[in-house]
């Protein structure tokens, strides 16, 4: 900490961040553009000039210099004036000349209210435009369907290519030209490669890049109701700010939370949602007569459902997807033991195994924060960029602690990003990639290695095995790399040894796996790993601090004889003949100095494990309890309820047509899929948009979701009510009681009560009582404006807003709107004078720090009786299966993609136009081997469904194996034995001779295998 003197007031701040961090985290506003909290600092724009003094003599006399505040370093004593007339003149000018070639075309811009180059612009005082010459300017590229592009607005800052290229490791942004003409863009048009190009419309302090899935149905951003809400692309669960105008989610922002996404979202989960504003949603009950869905009223649809449930075998099938609530209103419905999870045998599985490795005692997990600071991380069989793409983020960040230590080591603050960038060069932490497929990790990997879900398994366990096998002591543990060259050693194993040599030597290792290939084993020896390292590590410690102590008692043996031999020393006497002053010059050597050692505090002895799961709600669903769908489907029933599950994922479509056959179906959905064209009755479920509701993430983070707007305020004609209020509803007309769910805090309260170790989703966030000075939370900015017009086509008279009985928010401006708002309930980041993203800034405790009621969430895991330690042991060796054309037979892999393998992502129409072309993946070694070429045909047929698709051949694949594509082939059990045959390229017909030929074809078609074709 150091004491600092600003404009006469002493304070107190943290020496280790720069000066403009602890301007703006004391609530002082400093203008800058360049400076990005997850960024660092370079000093280019000039913009956060403040005056420093010497001393306090030299502030009284007005003697001093300036200085760019986001350079330096706050010491002790120091005087600093930001209100000085001379920095205030030279911020002031700095910010007009960035302006000289900017359009100032701020009313047609889609960043205006939005823009931090308005709002610094006004900081500084720059009011007046005095350059009257001709502007530079400069041609937009088109950048896909994502971003828009337009560089005559940009002032130079850096901010993107800094985040694009050194935070998110993207390759296809660049700065190109000199002096006044830089530009920043790709080498040619094209859409963005990296998964995080979205945050560039937030990252830019100006509006170079924006939201073009926003500038279809464009409106500032004074006129959107928020809503603080959770992602459902995937498991990371990534806090966001919905916007919604006219009853229709408009755009996603990034909503900050200090433990999980920070500053940034991958660009699923920012421009995934269009699949709410779908047209062919279902807002109306659908009841199935004629082989037709009709549309019925709310009443009616009730009542039938009533009548077709009463007294009769039901159950009832949740899902991964939705929310907490709604799983449980299901399971209350239908029976604790008529319940399922919605996941299939194999899903569940996987997910169960990994919360038992999660609950088990000494086993930490860490937040998708807490995973930047680790220095050495084995990512084990995940492809975690396209199944989890924040986490990969974090990673990313991970790998550059290397070069932070190297910076510390030379007293260079981790905040000066160019200098950390030169001390580091290419130095990299440990960070080995193991996974079926290539990866997008492999420009940070130290190694990189492809093999098969066996092999990767096998590799696993190894690894637990030598890091059991090492010594107590660090010193003893020698590195494979230094050892004997010319010993013969398995590839296996010494990669074996070197990872676990890796993890051992650094200060705070990491392991990360998942679910993603569908393998208990790879879980259980990715936790193997982790409990060997914490174990050994654990082992090093007390082996050090012994020695240490050995030491420290020597040290102080030693030092205490040397003083008793000072205090025995007898004074010179003349009868012995002793001449002194000869030995006053005789020349002794110095004595030796003794310190005290001290234990490396920064090596932990605990080792970290993240495991990333498949939907948002899967560890919720879990941790609620349930039988597997095959199961379920197995026991007699008469009537299933579902409830917003895509069951083809779980469950091969022509078994579950057989097992619904002369079943009454009901379902809940905000979707119609294609399954539900055998469904009795459709009620029409609320997506996360129109619903409040709980997650539990990966990391076993439980926060609430809260609804962003009230759909039947728009469309007054709508019947989409949230799912637990639907199944509420049937389950108390069925009891003959009155509904007394009638708030979430109700369902909330009698789920803890049979499930108590789901207890901590409580406090989440505030209940529905909750106020600030007797209000409650805005959801609309308070220069909200139009309320009128939106409901003109309805009736000229507007209404009162509509009223949350759920949740301490309103669907009004009128209402609470400030900085101590609790962090869960914050629905847009808004201060005054601050209305870009960086206005976070005013809602943090320190600036990049935790926001200052605490990060959002409740960590389950934390709260869960813990499990007794236990080793897994490595799976029996069998016979691996392989691919082999000769027979016929194929081993198939799972190929994620951050979009196809998303199926409300893949839903949305701007994302669906983005999706690759389903192609099986073959490794270039195994395509020559086998006479493959690029576009060549395979058919595959596995579980009695055959599928044909083009080859795409890619530079490395597990040996011996075929990928196919998640979620655009329906392959729900890939370890099935599969065989495979090279096909002709299909023919497309036209007319009548393609009428003929499928009429010729009906017969063949129904004795064998259905045929899905996806031509390139």
């Amino acid at each position: 900490m150091a004491v600092i003197h600003i404009d006469g007031t002493t304070v107190e701040v943290d020496s280790a961040d720069n000066l403009l961090q602890a301007c703006l985290s004391l609530g002082i506003d400093v203008p800058y553009f360049c400076y990005h909290p997850a960024l660092g600092s370079v000093g280019s724009c000039r913009q956060c000039a403040v005056k420093q003094f010497q001393n306090k003599e030299d502030m009284e006399a007005g003697r001093g210099r300036l200085v760019m505040s986001c350079m330096v370093a706050p010491g002790d004593d120091m005087y600093i004036s930001v209100t000085d007339d001379e920095a205030k003149a030279f911020r002031k000018s700095m910010v007009e000349l960035l302006m000289t070639n900017h359009p100032h075309d701020c009313p047609t811009c889609e960043e205006g209210g939005h823009c931090h180059l308005q709002d610094m612009t006004y900081m500084s005082g720059h009011s007046r435009r005095r350059y009257r010459f001709t502007k530079r300017t400069h041609h937009n590229q088109e950048l896909g369907p994502f971003i828009a592009h337009e560089m005559n607005r940009c002032i130079a800052c850096y901010r993107c290519v800094r985040f694009y290229k050194d935070y998110a490791g993207g390759e296809d942004l660049g700065v190109y030209g000199s002096n006044n003409r830089v530009y920043f863009g790709r080498d040619k048009d094209g859409q963005f490669e990296s998964e995080f190009s979205g945050n560039l419309t937030e990252v830019c302090p100006t509006g170079v890049f924006t939201d073009k899935t926003h500038s279809e149905r464009y409106n500032r951003k004074w006129d959107m109701q928020y809503a603080p809400s959770i992602c459902h692309g995937c498991s990371a669960g990534c806090n966001i700010s919905p916007g919604e105008r006219y009853g229709e989610l408009r755009r996603i922002e990034n909503r900050y939370n200090g433990e999980v996404n920070r500053y940034f979202l991958c660009d699923r989960g920012r421009f995934g949602y269009g699949y709410v504003n779908r047209d062919d949603r279902p807002t109306q009950a659908l009841e199935r007569i004629n082989d037709k869905h009709v549309k019925i009223n709310i009443d009616y649809a009730l009542d039938e459902t009533i009548k077709r449930i009463k007294d009769r075998k039901v159950i009832g099938i949740g899902s991964p997807r939705a929310s907490l609530e709604t799983n449980f209103a299901l399971k209350n419905l239908v029976g604790f033991d008529n319940f399922s999870t919605g996941l299939n045998h194999q899903q569940q599985a996987m997910v169960n195994k990994c919360i038992e490795v999660l609950s088990t005692e000494g086993i930490y997990n860490p937040s998708m924060t807490d995973i930047e600071t680790h220095d050495a991380v084995l990512v084990l069989g995940e492809d975690i960029t396209q199944t989890s793409s924040r986490v990969a983020l974090s990673v990313r960040q991970a790998a550059k602690n290397e070069g932070l230590k190297m910076a510390a080591a030379l007293q260079t603050q981790p905040w000066l990003a160019e200098p950390v960038k030169r001390i580091a060069q290419d130095a990299l932490s440990p960070v080995y990639v193991i996974d079926v497929t290539q990866t997008k990790l492999e420009d940070i990997s130290k190694v990189s290695v492809v093999a098969t879900p066996e092999d990767i398994t096998k590799l696993g366990f190894k690894v637990a095995d030598e890091i059991a096998n090492f010594a107590d002591d660090l010193a003893d543990i020698a590195d494979p790399q230094a050892a004997d060259a010319s010993a013969e050693t398995d590839g296996m194993q010494a990669l074996a040894q070197q990872i676990a040599y890796d993890l051992i030597q650094a200060d705070k290792p990491l392991v990360v796996s998942g679910s993603s290939l569908s393998s208990t084993a790879l879980i259980e020896a990715a936790a193997q790993i982790t409990q060997a390292l914490t174990q050994k590590r654990s082992a090093i410690k007390a082996t050090e601090q012994q020695q240490v102590d050995t030491y420290n008692a020597q040290v102080r043996d030693e030092q205490a004889q040397i003083e008793d031999k000072e205090l025995s020393a007898k004074p010179n006497k003349p009868e012995t003949g002793v001449d002194t002053e000869t030995q006053d010059n005789v020349e002794r050597a110095p004595a030796k100095k003794l310190e005290l050692k001290e234990v490396n505090n920064k090596y932990q002895a605990q080792a970290g494990i993240y495991l990333t799961v498949t939907d948002a709600n899967s560890m919720g669903v879990c941790m609620l309890g349930g039988q597997s769908v095959e199961e379920l489907l197995a026991t007699d029933f008469d009537v299933v309820i579902v409830a917003e599950n895509q069951l083809t994922d779980a469950i091969d479509a022509s078994k579950l047509t057989q097992l619904l056959a002369d079943k009454t179906v009901i379902a809940l959905d905000h979707q119609l899929l294609d399954w539900h064209k055998d469904v009795d009755i459709v009620l029409p479920a609320a997506s996360f948009a129109e619903a409040d509701g709980t997650l539990i993430s990966a990391e076993g983070r439980a926060q609430r979701f809260f609804q962003v707007y009230d759909n039947e305020y728009y469309h007054p004609m709508s019947s989409i009510k949230e799912g637990w209020r639907w199944l509420h509803a049937v389950h108390s007309s069925i009891e003959g009681r009155d509904v007394d769910w009638t708030q979430l805090d109700d369902v909330i309260n009698a789920l803890i009560a049979t499930h108590p170790k789901l207890a901590g989703i409580k406090n989440a966030a505030p209940d529905a009582d909750y106020r600030m000075t007797g209000l409650k939370i805005a959801r609309q900015p308070r220069r909200y404006s139009g309320r009128t017009a939106m409901r003109a086509p309805i009736s000229v008279h507007e209404p009162m807003q509509p009223k949350d009985l759920d949740t301490g928010l309103t669907f009004s401006m009128e209402g609470y709107s400030g900085k101590e708002t609790p962090s869960s309930m914050i629905p847009f980041a808004n201060a005054a004078g601050w209305n870009s993203p960086q206005a976070w800034n005013k809602y943090q405790d320190k600036v990049g720090g935790h926001l200052k009621n605490g990060d959002p969430g409740v960590r389950m895991f934390d709260q869960l009786d813990r499990l007794a330690t236990r080793q897994y042991v490595a799976p029996e060796a069998m016979s691996a299966t392989t691919t082999d054309m000769q027979q016929g037979q194929a081993k198939l892999v799972p190929i994620h993609n951050i979009y196809a393998s998303s199926m409300m992502a893949s839903r949305s129409p701007v994302v669906a136009e983005q999706l690759p072309v389903a192609a099986w993946r073959i490794g270039m070694d195994d395509a020559r081997d086998w006479n493959i070429a690029n576009g060549d045909y395979l058919a595959i047929e596995i579980n009695k469904q055959q599928i044909t698709l083009p080859v795409q051949i890619v530079g490395y694949l597990a040996e011996g194996c075929i990928g196919y594509p998640v979620g655009q082939v329906s392959i729900i059990h890939p370890s099935m034995p599969a065989s495979v045959r090279k096909v002709d390229a299909p023919v497309t017909m036209m007319g009548s001779m393609a009428n003929d030929m499928m009429n010729n074809n009906d017969a063949a078609q129904m004795s064998t295998a259905p045929t899905t074709t996806q031509e390139v």
